[in-house]
């Protein structure tokens, strides 16, 4: 799918609002690339982490001016062992906690985190609280769920103070080369939820992060475990935003008092309320010009906005132990309705459940990407995070590491219910536009993976009931339509049996990003993998009719099942590559490029290749194409290869799909090794490599998911959305039924897997 085009911004400067925290560093020009940019910056802020000073300036009218001195020695604090014990421990036996130590800057700021709500709404941000992304924010709320994406609670700016030395323990970046002070973690980990841990000479701080589940809320927990008093100062910044954009000073915002809090208004409508337990709220009602975001500046995108801070939090401790807590939400909320701690840690550990460490940290993953339709009141699935909204194809994909690996087969009945109800001349939506607009059909094979998805349902839950009343009557006009022809010319080549599509100027298999209106990889005609689904969606149907007792379908659906399947090899055998041609085009010359694409003709339920051509194929894949991280677009030997995925949008598109890299392709590898070579090829070369995968990468990036692509060329950087739905599906869909072998049992003898 392409990147989301977002509308430019305004390049307008605005002035500077010095923020009341700085170290200096040195003036930059408009960077060419975000990551250099951070760590030349980064590189020249201090030479030794663990010895720098921490400097704030604070304004004489808010607090007098102090100069923190070198952290202390952790020894020279007494902490009662209790509470320090259940701060280190807490949530350990949960579930299988991604920890992360001695973080430096450079590395706090690359290491990202999420958070979500059920609804499509999320909170992320950098394990630094450096807001690097116009989508960093603490409570974006989906206001038309999964849709509607507003960026309300933008950033918590946090500070310590023991009387003396102030400890900032978030940063932020501003475009003239300026950044407020950090104090480094003691550690950042990913248990149940995103913790934060800063052990300070006076004082022990943990920070815990959450989502109520359905609810457009977020909750925020300080722990403190003080030997002498310490104060805790938390700024808020708001912004009212499509989280797509950045925002400008033009909104009038207003703070207004409220029984638990306060509420940000604009015109008279109130936008956010915060609920909070402090001593005192000290309004502001300034706006902060000119923050930077240094990966929007990578990605070629406006990457200034400003903020309006809403005014501190405060709350003091006399050398003993307690919490502050800060809820801030779209509806009235009294803080201890929402802050539902354990209640939240539970659903989340049954939700887990009982099983290997790498097992748990997946399930967690694929629980960001159910999400509930308002409208409709069923569950979907967002294709990514933070850009991404609900999408056909990914949710076809992804149901069944989303929802059947992980045994919510209720989920999954209806995702599948969705999409029938939704079936229009025989296919099934690509696209649910975040306008509302009505649903897009711009597709060859989403309907495809809709007939692939039905039989892995039914394969893990054999329900067969459902299908004869709910998917039966689909299936049929599925097959009429796709025989008689739809729209974008697709329908079946009455030759040889196999499924075509033409429509100039349209993308409409997986690969559909475009640059200035032009496909990059249109793929017109019959592509491989669209055959490979079309010759196991009609033999899947055969079957599916001998189930039920339907003869005409049953004759029908085997007739052109033999004829496709016969003619498959043929068509698309590439004698002098040794592998299969991606594409036959309208004129009959067929494409030669080395994609991952043909990887499904081996990896399906019912194989369509000889055993000789199948092992050739899938040598010509692990050779060009297999990586790391997934599998190449496309071979390194091609000229049209792109090994990096930098730069604009035009830029981007265009290598996205020739060479970038696709964990998702994980699943078809191990589907296609377990065919192809058997279960002692998946102990021997699948699960070494997903598990050095996911241990490495789970991580790296956002903390405990999948990205969406890779580059191409080693080191192979994650790019795109940090949090992908078919990515972490694919993976986990792997892992547990081929390297843990945890698969039900074939519906039918003939099957190949």
């Amino acid at each position: 799918m392409p990147i989301w085009a977002t509308a430019s911004q305004s390049k307008r400067r605005y002035p500077l609002h010095t923020p009341p925290t700085m170290l200096p560093l040195p003036a930059a020009t408009h960077p060419t690339s975000g990551a250099k940019a951070m760590a030349q910056r980064n590189g020249r802020w201090h030479a030794n982490r663990k010895s720098q000073t921490a400097t704030r300036l604070a304004p004489a009218a808010r607090r007098p001016a102090g100069n923190a001195k070198k952290c202390a020695s952790t020894s020279t604090v007494t902490f009662r062992h209790n509470f320090a014990t259940h701060l280190a421990e807490k949530g350990r036996w949960l579930m299988a906690a991604l920890t992360f130590t001695d973080l430096a800057l450079k590395t706090a700021t690359q290491l990202e985190w999420l958070e979500t709500n059920g609804l499509g709404g999320y909170a992320c941000g950098t394990v630094s609280g450096i807001r690097t992304r116009r989508y960093h924010g603490l409570l974006v709320a989906a206001l038309r769920p999964p849709i509607g994406r507003t960026l309300l609670f933008a950033a918590a700016d946090e500070q310590a103070s023991d009387g003396k030395n102030t400890f900032p323990l978030t940063a932020h970046l501003f475009r003239d080369g300026t950044m407020t002070a950090w104090t480094p973690l003691e550690s950042f980990s990913l248990d149940w939820c995103p913790q934060w841990r800063y052990r300070l000479p006076c004082a022990l701080i943990v920070k815990r992060l959450f989502m109520p589940y359905l609810r457009n809320a977020v909750a925020l927990r300080y722990f403190v475990c003080a030997s002498s008093p310490i104060t805790l100062r938390i700024r808020l910044f708001v912004a009212w935003r499509d989280h797509h954009w950045t925002m400008r000073p033009v909104v009038p915002f207003s703070i207004v008092p409220t029984e638990n809090g306060f509420a940000i208004s604009a015109n008279g409508q109130a936008l956010c309320y915060f609920a909070h337990n402090g001593d005192l709220f000290l309004p502001d009602g300034n706006w902060w010009h000119n923050f930077w975001l240094p990966i929007e500046a990578e990605r070629g995108l406006d990457d200034t906005e400003s903020l309006f801070c809403v005014g501190t939090i405060v709350k003091g401790w006399e050398g003993n132990d307690g919490h502050l807590d800060i809820v801030a939400s779209v509806e009235p909320s009294d803080i201890a309705e929402v802050a539902e701690w354990e209640a939240e840690k539970r659903r989340r550990w049954r939700m887990v459940g009982d099983d290997d460490e790498l097992t748990k940290v997946l399930r967690r993953a694929a629980e960001a990407f159910i999400a509930l339709r308002s409208s409709s009141g069923t569950r979907t699935v967002i294709a990514g995070y933070p850009w991404f909204t609900d999408w056909g194809r990914d949710a076809l994909i992804a149901l069944t590491g989303l929802t059947l690996v992980t045994g919510r087969f209720e989920v999954a009945r209806e995702i599948l219910l969705t999409f029938a109800r939704h079936l229009s001349d025989g296919l099934v939506p690509n696209f649910f536009p975040e306008s509302g607009d009505p649903p897009a059909y711009n597709t060859v094979d989403a309907t495809l993976w809709f007939v692939l998805a039905l039989y892995r349902y039914l394969r893990y839950t054999r329900d067969f009931a459902t299908l004869r009343a709910h998917f039966w009557r689909p299936l049929r006009e599925i097959v009429d339509w796709h025989l008689r022809g739809t729209r974008d010319g697709i329908g079946t080549d009455p030759k040889d049996g196999l499924l075509r599509w033409q429509a100039q100027g349209e993308a409409l298999t997986w690969m559909d990003a475009k640059v200035n209106g032009v496909p990059v990889t249109p793929r017109m005609g019959k592509p491989v993998e669209v055959n490979a689904l079309w010759c196991n969606a009609l033999l899947i149907l055969a079957h599916l009719a001998a189930e039920l007792g339907d003869g005409l379908m049953e004759r029908t659906a085997k007739s052109w099942a033999k004829k496709a399947r016969q003619n498959f090899e043929p068509t698309f055998w590439n004698p002098s590559a040794g592998c299969l041609f991606d594409a036959i085009p309208p004129d009959g010359t067929p494409d030669p490029s080395v994609r991952c694409n043909q990887l499904l003709a081996l990896a399906l339920p019912f194989p369509l290749l000889s055993s000789e051509k199948a092992k050739a194929v899938l040598r010509c894949v692990e050779a060009k194409l297999l990586t790391p991280c997934g599998l190449r677009t496309l071979s390194p030997d091609d000229p049209r290869y792109c090994g990096r995925y930098l730069g604009p949008p035009e830029v981007r598109d265009a290598a996205y799909h020739q060479g970038t890299v696709w964990a998702w392709w994980f699943g078809a590898y191990a589907d296609a090794v377990a065919q192809v070579e058997g279960d002692e090829a998946v102990r021997q070369k699948v699960r070494p490599l997903l598990e050095a995968f996911l241990r490495r990468h789970l991580r790296e990036g956002c903390v405990g998911q999948v990205a969406e692509i890779f580059d191409g060329d080693p080191p192979h950087e994650p790019r795109g959305c940090f949090a992908q739905a078919w990515s972490v599906a694919e993976v986990l869909r792997a892992w547990r039924e081929r390297v843990r072998r945890k698969l039900p049992p074939p519906l039918w003898r003939d099957e190949g897997l």
